[in-house]
């Protein structure tokens, strides 16, 4: 497998086939573009629903009879992205990534005929709401107390492509995601602190068996 050729932190999830909604997480790092990886940690995680689908504009390990990433799909994406920013219901002072503190104004938005598809935004600081559906960021449960953007579809973002894709905590350790990729609480705050914007922290996401 080719890894990202700048980068010094390397998320990479695996899942044993598309179909999978279980995996594993393995955190690399490396101390120059040079030396070899180290595994540094890793753990179980879930995925979509209905397991993984490819992004459709990677040019990376594509064959024919890959499914194709769609909106509603509950698939998470399977490729190489880069990461955004880290959200969550606290303020994060302790971190080597851009944060953001989230309340229940800010939403993702899922509507394929918005202008905001696949964005974060303050729903107070926008001049025109023309969405009809969208995720609040701050929940009234645990799940994205804790949480990474994923920059999947976000440059242009192609409308019905898939949106809000984040790494966030799981609902169990059982249950499968709309399309993220999720893990324990302890396991997500191990992530967060490992992160650091400056060695360009990198996501892999693919099964074993395509």
């Amino acid at each position: 497998m080719s890894y990202p050729v700048n980068s010094l932190q390397l998320i990479v999830v695996q899942t044993q086939d598309w179909p999978s909604t279980s995996g594993t997480m393995l955190l690399l790092e490396r101390a120059d573009t040079a030396a070899e990886w180290q595994v540094i940690d890793s753990f179980d995680v879930m995925v979509g629903r209905s397991g993984m689908a490819r992004d459709k504009n990677s040019s990376w390990q594509q064959t024919a009879n890959d499914p194709i990433k769609q909106e509603g799909d509950g698939c998470a994406p399977s490729g190489i992205f880069s990461l955004g920013t880290v959200f969550s219901y606290h303020a994060l002072d302790s971190i080597n990534m851009p944060s953001k503190q989230v309340n229940k104004n800010d939403l993702c938005v899922d509507d394929i005929n918005s202008k905001y598809y696949n964005t974060l935004i303050d729903v107070d600081t926008i001049l025109e709401k023309d969405f009809n559906s969208f995720e609040y960021m701050r929940r009234d449960d645990h799940q994205y107390e804790y949480g990474v953007w994923v920059n999947y579809n976000t440059n242009p973002q192609i409308p019905g492509n898939g949106s809000c894709i984040f790494l966030h905590i799981y609902k169990t350790s059982t249950t499968p995601t709309s399309g993220c990729t999720a893990m324990s609480k302890a396991n997500m705050l191990k992530l967060i602190h490992w992160l650091n914007a400056s060695k360009n922290p990198m996501l892999i996401q693919y099964p074993i068996h395509r």
